[in-house]
């Protein structure tokens, strides 16, 4: 486990719902188990202007951005990040307006082991 990349993949993620949701705008993490294998489930949410159907299939592309101020990599560098922790990640649209990002994440070592591992 890299802290260090997965730090990485949840900061594109909270900022780009902080950009989507604007100065006033609210964005939610929630962090809660996932499943019986202690797997663990880590979601961000805003309630910007949300991603149409046709742009939610892409929005994980490398440069494909809905704001102008985008680069189109914060998704994709997540996605990778995720997925070479053996995890997934998934966009909905948010009812109501907004998107959800939702990272999987599998149990396994624990940071504190991990960290303990690799200081010997």
């Amino acid at each position: 486990f890299d802290r260090r990349l997965m730090q990485r993949a949840l900061r594109n993620l909270i900022e780009n719902a902080l950009r989507a949701s604007g100065r006033d705008g609210e964005v939610l993490v929630r962090v809660e188990p996932s499943g019986p294998d202690g797997a663990v489930a880590v979601t961000v949410s805003d309630r910007g202007p949300g991603v149409s159907d046709g742009d939610l299939e892409r929005i994980f592309e490398p440069y494909f951005s809905t704001s102008s101020g985008g680069t189109g990599l914060g998704l994709p560098i997540a996605r990778r990040i995720v997925q070479e922790h053996g995890g997934s990640i998934t966009a909905v649209t948010r009812p109501g307006g907004g998107l959800a990002v939702r990272i999987v994440l599998p149990g396994g070592q624990s940071d504190a082991s991990s960290s303990a591992g690799a200081s010997n």
